[in-house]
């Protein structure tokens, strides 16, 4: 259980029940992190205040009372509804911002609310079922326990980092975006495994399962390079080398590249 001392009603007040702000909220409760009642959400949706009424948040119909009486306000919206969210709450007075928008930069979002002191949080999706990877950075004028309450609020859900703000556009390809990655790469084997006649079920099965005990080896044994668990799986002569020499020959190593520039360079223009 958290011990955040705060004179406000609750500690965490959400504005947008998304995906992620539901699963930030829905996380805390599971994992003991905080209970249902320091939890408040503001979202016009009909589907969040359904939610609220299952989950035992309050459900605020007014953003700034939601501000007035939390601690810390999680900015749980999209890129493009931003800018529209700060303009409703720019005159309001803050304790501190917890930002998961993605490309938002801390000075734009100081510059917008009177410089409030704001977390600035990339997570992704695994969240769902704490098992997620979040990196985190913080203005100069955050309190360190406001900053240790959200660091350790990430860290009940999965693995959590601090890193330079410089480089939050940059991590989105190292863990926000990569879920998708991991999903579509399967989807190719899946769809050739069924081309091949094999049934999708089994073929599913022992795929998925088999990304789970790769990744959870690659995290047992953070010592180990990378490429020595390749060449274990590589035998001289055998089938597995012969399927990584034509991934090398087509150099998939530069399509990924190519793949994280865009992905970059589109976090980089939904800041501006």
């Amino acid at each position: 259980m958290s011990q955040m001392k705060t004179q406000k009603k609750y500690t965490l007040g959400i504005i947008g029940l998304g995906h992620m702000g539901g699963a930030i909220a829905k996380g805390a409760v599971r994992n003991d992190y905080l209970e249902r009642y320091e939890i408040a959400v503001y979202d016009p949706s009909e589907h969040a205040r359904k939610d609220c009424s299952i989950e035992g948040f309050a459900y605020l119909s007014d953003v700034h009372q939601l501000i007035e009486n939390s601690h810390i306000i999680l900015l749980a919206v999209t890129p493009q509804q931003v800018e529209g969210v700060l303009d409703e709450i720019s005159t309001d007075q803050m304790d501190v911002v917890l930002s998961i928008v993605t490309g938002v930069s801390i000075a734009h979002l100081q510059e917008r609310l009177h410089n409030t002191p704001i977390i600035r949080g990339m997570p992704n999706t695994p969240l769902q079922i704490g098992a997620g990877a979040t990196a985190l950075c913080m203005s100069d004028d955050c309190r360190a326990d406001d900053y240790d309450f959200v660091f350790q609020l990430f860290a009940s859900m999965g693995v959590t980092r601090t890193i330079p703000e410089d480089k939050m556009n940059e991590i989105v390809t190292v863990h926000g975006s990569i879920p998708a990655y991991v999903y579509y790469f399967v989807q190719c084997i899946l769809d050739d495994a069924i081309e091949r006649g094999i049934d999708e079920r089994d073929a599913r099965a022992l795929l998925v399962q088999t990304f789970i005990g790769s990744a959870q080896l690659l995290k047992k044994y953070p010592e180990r390079s990378i490429e020595r668990f390749v060449d274990e799986v590589c035998s001289k002569g055998g089938t597995t080398i012969e399927a990584i020499g034509e991934l090398k020959e087509r150099n998939i190593s530069a399509i990924i590249h190519d793949a994280n520039e865009k992905c970059i360079a589109r976090a980089k223009q939904l800041g501006k």
